[in-house]
């Protein structure tokens, strides 16, 4: 017996110190392949991807901000956050440099028009076979496509993390157009023949300014920029494609869903994220405010703030009413903060649809409820977000976003790779607690009447599910257990 038991001591030792080293060895590993855990890092240390050239700001942020400053992680989720890239120059005066944003590649691919150039930049090292879904987002005023790229990035990072959600971040791939100005081609950061706009014509649908007198709608390039995640001699397994942004990125989304053109291949795979946009493009020629002050009594029902005297992108599509018939039947989330009670649009037009962004979302959907009878059309949905004002993070990592963003229509793989499969396990070890998007809220879709302040569709987090990992102390209990019952049976 003694024999035995000093067998099992030395073993139990054995397994303690294998353990331990094994700890360190995974620790180590997962540093290596990229870990996303906010336990495997500190404050301010270079972020996974990273490579030489990479603009400055981009390491990885561990913080206590919770999402409210857009530059750090929201409450509950064990992932890190990669901070926004720095960029020279200012969006009133031009950019005068494309950053090099961290983890994706600057594209130059994407003609339109007559040897004109669409800039974008896509996720890097992801292979095109196995993507399944692809996230294109949009910049908002500052036409700052990097932040937002950047934003929704970090949002996945946070689902992939929450074993409900259900995703593989590695069939997830993200883009973004630029939507360069004119300031921007005087600055510096657009090339001689990249797709220019006046201003912010891009978030309209107008023509370009240029280059070189090219008169191309951003709807237009955007389009063929979807085009090119539907070709299957390079994306032979895409099932959707969704188009994301918020603010005047959002407004931009809404817009481009009204007017869309039809496309029969793609249109049972497109969805719309729309984060609380300033104004919208209405589909009927009611207005919930009478006489809001200004002159524009005559164009409030104008493009972009209604369906009438349409950008030419517009052309042969019909008249208001089949154009807004056919904007029923697409897949729309309106993402709205309940405490944002910022004025957003400041045109006399948008006047006409509320007081401020919050006010102007309930507003649309009456408005829908109204053309629809009495319901939202059911391929659409609101989603209030409690505690949330005009901060486009905590709208993007919401946990009912991001099932929209990232899941919803998609049929992920069974088998989860192995990034996405260790963030799942230590999310699902992490105390965080939250609510499923998938389960226990209700989104607006088909409801009566817009909710109040006091409603909302989604909690503040999110959460892991649960795990049926082996720690290291079971792990070393059964084996002993084991070594036990083979010794008796020896001896």
């Amino acid at each position: 017996m003694v024999k035995v038991a000093s067998f099992n001591a030395a073993v139990a030792l054995a397994l303690a110190g294998s353990a331990a080293a094994g700890r360190s060895s995974r620790l180590h590993n997962r540093q290596s392949s990229g870990s996303i855990m906010q336990s495997d890092y500190q404050n301010g240390a270079a972020a996974p991807g990273a490579r030489q050239g990479d603009a400055a700001g981009q390491t990885v942020v561990i913080n206590n901000n919770g999402g409210h400053d857009d530059n750090s992680q929201r409450a509950g989720c064990p992932t890190i956050f990669i901070g926004s890239a720095a960029v020279g120059g200012s969006f009133s005066s031009g950019w005068t440099d494309m950053p090099q944003v961290l983890g994706f590649d600057t594209m130059r691919d994407l003609t339109v028009g007559s040897n004109v150039v669409q800039p974008y930049i896509i996720e890097r090292g992801k292979d095109a076979a196995q993507i399944k879904r692809v996230v294109i987002t949009q910049p908002g005023l500052p036409r700052d496509y990097w932040k937002y790229a950047n934003l929704v990035r970090n949002s996945l990072l946070c689902a992939s993390a929450n074993s409900s959600m259900g995703i593989n971040r590695d069939e997830i791939l993200i883009a973004a157009p630029t939507w360069f100005d004119t300031d921007d081609a005087s600055a510096g950061s657009a090339q001689s023949n990249d797709l220019v706009f006046n201003g912010g014509a891009w978030a309209t649908g107008v023509n370009s300014a240029g280059p070189n007198g090219e008169a191309i709608s951003s709807f237009e390039a955007l389009d063929d920029l979807v085009n090119k995640f539907f070709d299957k001699s390079t994306y032979p397994n895409v099932q959707q494609v969704v188009i994301a942004g918020h603010s005047l990125g959002g407004s931009f989304t809404q817009h481009y869903a009204m007017l869309r053109k039809s496309n029969s291949a793609q249109d049972g795979m497109m969805s719309f994220f729309v984060g609380n946009p300033g104004s919208y493009v209405w589909p009927i020629s009611d207005r919930p405010i009478q006489n809001p002050g200004g002159n524009c009594g005559s164009s409030f029902d104008q493009w972009s703030y209604g369906l009438q005297s349409l950008p030419s992108y517009g052309n042969g599509q019909g008249g208001a009413s089949s154009i807004a018939s056919r904007y029923y039947g697409r897949t729309v989330m309106y993402a709205l903060g309940l405490s944002d009670n910022e004025g957003g649009d400041s045109h006399c037009e948008a006047q006409y649809q509320g007081t401020s962004h919050l006010t102007r979302g309930q507003n649309f959907q009456r408005a829908l409820q109204s053309a629809n009878g009495g319901n939202v059309p059911s391929s659409q949905q609101f989603n209030y977000v409690a505690n949330v004002a005009h901060e486009d993070y905590l709208i993007f990592s919401d946990p009912n976003s991001q099932h929209f963003l990232f899941a919803q229509g998609t049929n992920f793989a069974a088998t989860a790779s192995s990034s996405s499969a260790a963030a799942s396990s230590t999310a699902a070890r992490s105390s965080s607690k939250g609510s499923s998007a998938a389960a226990g809220s209700a989104t607006g879709s088909g409801s009566s009447a817009a909710p109040t302040s006091s409603q909302t569709s989604s909690s503040g987090s999110s959460s892991g599910g649960a795990s049926s990992l082996v720690t290291p102390a079971a792990a070393v209990s059964a084996l002993l257990a084991s070594s036990a019952a083979l010794l008796a049976f020896v001896f």
